[in-house]
């Protein structure tokens, strides 16, 4: 039997402004996927104690605000080696760019998108909260804020249960067409992954930052700790 022969890859285009735009989104959305299934994890946890009773427990409340907290806990490592590794991508982009100056031809695969920039942990944070909001404009509107909600709580419990934890204690007697609270300001809760990603990015860059110095500087000394042992 011949042995198949290796598949060519196919040759990348060349690097635009919107090519790269677009490239980055699709970097981010991919790296917001995982945070994002943490969180529905996390809140499916709260959602078997919220089916315990017909009424909001204060257990209810303590064990959910605790899934959504672990949730987030969950997400920081996440950005924070994001951070990290796109760091690392930085410093290799810069070698590229200067060897280009000169006209020297760089190897290996390099991608652009995967570069750090600081405002990059903030777009993953709002692709993990893409889906609550287009659930919450459901939940937001009158003739579908029923369906808009459950599938809320099927989904994105993290964002929907505090309002419902709200609703539930302050207007415990509601009863009516449109909730007391609506379901449209479970859209704010995208704020909790936007931002715990965010910062958890920067600081894994920081602290890659960091070390990479510390690693020039220990490499400086033991060179010149050579240099001085020759004379």
């Amino acid at each position: 039997m011949l042995n198949e022969l290796p598949k060519k890859e196919k040759p990348r285009k060349p690097t635009t402004k919107w090519r790269l735009f677009w490239r980055i989104q699709k970097e981010c959305a991919l790296r917001a996927v995982t945070p994002f299934m943490m969180y529905l994890f996390c809140s499916l946890i709260a959602l078997a104690f919220q089916a315990l009773s017909d009424e909001t427990e204060v257990y209810e409340v303590v064990i959910g605000a605790a899934c959504i907290l672990l949730g987030a806990a969950l997400n920081a490592p996440m950005g924070y080696l994001a951070g990290q590794k796109q760091y690392d991508s930085y410093l290799t982009g810069c070698i590229h760019r200067r060897n280009a100056i000169f006209g020297i031809q760089s190897g290996g695969d390099h991608k652009p998108e995967q570069e750090y920039r600081w405002w990059k942990g903030f777009l993953i944070g709002f692709y993990v909260g893409v889906p609550v909001i287009i659930m919450g404009i459901f939940a937001a509107i009158p003739a579908t804020w029923a369906s808009g909600e459950t599938a809320l709580v099927m989904v994105a419990g993290w964002a929907i249960f505090p309002i419902q934890w709200a609703r539930n204690l302050m207007f415990p007697d509601w009863s009516g067409s449109y909730p007391a609270i609506s379901g449209g300001y479970c859209m704010l809760m995208i704020l909790l992954p936007i931002l715990v990603t965010g910062i958890s990015y920067i600081v894994g860059a920081a602290v890659e930052k960091k070390n990479k110095q510390n690693e020039e500087a220990r490499s400086e000394r033991v060179a010149e700790a050579g240099k001085a042992k020759k004379k």
